[in-house]
Order: structure tokens, then C-alpha cells, then sequence
């Protein structure tokens, strides 16, 4: 199995959770100093909040449209309190580089 396979089976173990729930990803830094959050999978939702470099998210559908649904927690908040306390939204995959 590939590192990426076996990092998304273990999310699902720990998590046991919906089995699209897989890849884990760092919001790279942009030019703008943030990665949109957003309510619908478009640049016209309405902005939930803005992710900061190194903040995680979780990938849990893959979305429409360049988008896919996602699971945020701000910094290493998922390794300090495990899986809750997420902040569920939709972020532009080209932001979405670092996963596996």
C-alpha cells in the first residue's frame, strides 16, 4: 500500500466516520495570506473564515467545479484534541496541494 493509502485508511479507523472522509492537507501560504473557507462551493458563498499556513483540513468529498468540502481545524488542533472541534466548509482544491 501507498503512504497515502494507508494515511486514509487510518483516518477512517480513528475516525470511523463517513468513508469519503480521507486525505489530510496543509493550507499552503498564498499571497493573500489566507485560504477562503466557504459556505458553497463557489467564490460567492459566504465566507465562513479564513484559513491560515499550516492550518489542516480534511477532504471529505471531492467536490464540484474546482471545490471539494472540507473539514478545518486552525493549526495542530486535531493532534492536540483529536477529531472534534472542525469547522466544515468549502475551499478551492488549488489550495489543496500538500495532501496524503
Amino acid at each position: 500500500m501507498t503512504r497515502p493509502a494507508l494515511l486514509a485508511l487510518l483516518g477512517l479507523l480513528v475516525h470511523g466516520g463517513d468513508a469519503r472522509a480521507s486525505l489530510f492537507c496543509v493550507v499552503p501560504e498564498t499571497a493573500d495570506g489566507f485560504v477562503a473557507l466557504r459556505s458553497a462551493p463557489s467564490a460567492q458563498g459566504r465566507l465562513i473564515l479564513r484559513m491560515k499556513a499550516g492550518d489542516e483540513v480534511q477532504i471529505i468529498e471531492g467536490g464540484r467545479g474546482g471545490w471539494s468540502k472540507v473539514r478545518h481545524w486552525p493549526g495542530d488542533a486535531r493532534l492536540a484534541k483529536g477529531y472534534t472541534g472542525f469547522t466544515e466548509g468549502h475551499a478551492a482544491r488549488r489550495f489543496l496541494r500538500d495532501c496524503g
